[in-house]
């Protein structure tokens, strides 16, 4: 019964979207506002630059919410999609970031495992803090989203050889803090 009640909720706020309906805008807004700001702070470490990805992606949303195609998949996915990409849109747009690598162009990614795996979401984003915004974004896209490092490659128009430079710089980063607060018991 609840999940059907959110589901209709949600039919109802996107209906209220569709005619460009203010409170329904609001509503929809705030509904989805916890779970997109902790996306876009993985992103960012400044809570404004945080703050304006998550704003420019729910514009898109309201803005292209007729293209929204539930046979596709679920609402939420759907504005997370556009949310995240407004982040990489941002990232790239600001320049405040370095996704340059000094002639690393074969760098071989040693293991495949994932460092952050085994870690709690509050620990995540505590060692992403560490890390510089442009290792930060490759970091998120291939740890926590599953992007493969060709995806990056087209999502942040970045060469192979700078995402798996960026990927090397996230293991380096992390290793101390890793080793010294979550090594295994």
């Amino acid at each position: 019964m609840y999940v059907r009640y959110q589901l209709e909720d949600i039919q109802e706020l996107i209906h209220k979207c569709l005619i460009n309906d203010r409170g329904g805008q609001e509503k929809l807004y705030r509904k989805f506002y916890p779970a997109l700001y902790l996306l876009c702070k993985k992103f960012f470490k400044d809570e404004n630059d945080a703050l304006e990805a998550l704003n420019d992606g729910m514009l898109k949303v309201f803005k292209n919410i007729g293209q929204y195609n539930e046979n596709k998949g679920a609402f939420f996915n759907w504005v997370y999609t556009i949310v995240r990409n407004a982040a990489c849109d941002k990232l790239k747009r600001d320049n405040t970031h370095t996704f340059t690598s000094s002639d690393i162009t074969d760098f071989v990614i040693a293991g495949s495992d994932n460092p952050l795996s085994d870690l709690e979401w509050k620990d995540i984003y505590q060692l992403l803090q560490v890390l510089p915004l442009g290792t930060r974004a490759v970091c998120v896209l291939y740890y926590l989203e599953g992007f493969s490092i060709n995806e990056i490659c087209g999502q942040l128009q970045l060469s192979a050889g700078t995402v798996k430079w960026h990927l090397s710089e996230t293991r380096m980063k992390m290793k101390p803090v890793l080793l010294k607060y979550h090594s295994k018991k």
